[in-house]
């Protein structure tokens, strides 16, 4: 019964995700996506003694470790098997990623937004209902603020 919630939760968060994607085109392959985000954080700050990244470099970065993460969730969703576990794994990813980024940040709008971001998608990740644990609303009030602050920096996202 769990499984058959989520699925239209998933489909639900997907098509909205990329509906606010704007005019770009999904990328057919998963692959290359993936490397170019994990690239762009380490490259954002090569060495913890060098300078914190701005709020419009992290939310750059940040932006393409969302789309990465909607871009396996799509996947997931498309290829069936166990969404649970899947949909669970990406949440885990997402804040791992999303924290790591944060950690290159000074404590900034963005970066705390992004912390807050990460702490809820690691819990929701870890959960035995991923995909109803991803929806409450400090997970909510997180994603618009990063919004909001990536906005004001110039660089806006969509979480």
């Amino acid at each position: 019964m769990k499984t058959n919630r989520i699925l239209p939760i998933l489909l639900t968060c997907a098509v909205l995700g990329l509906a606010a994607c704007g005019d770009e085109k999904p990328s057919t392959t998963a692959g290359p996506a993936a490397t170019s985000a994990s690239a762009t954080p380490s490259s954002a700050a090569p060495s913890p003694s060098a300078a914190a990244v701005s709020d419009k470099e992290l939310c750059t970065a940040a932006e393409k470790i969302n789309k990465d993460m909607r871009a396996k969730l799509m996947t997931a969703v498309q290829s069936g098997g166990d969404l649970t576990k899947q949909t669970g794994a990406i949440l885990t990813e997402l804040g791992d990623r999303v924290t790591q980024l944060a950690g290159t940040a000074g404590d900034g709008k963005a970066a705390t937004a992004l912390k807050e971001f990460a702490a809820e998608a690691g819990k929701a990740g870890s959960a035995a209902d991923p995909g109803t644990a991803a929806d409450n609303p400090a997970m909510e009030k997180a994603s618009k603020d990063i919004n909001a602050a990536c906005k004001t920096a110039g660089a806006p996202t969509t979480f």
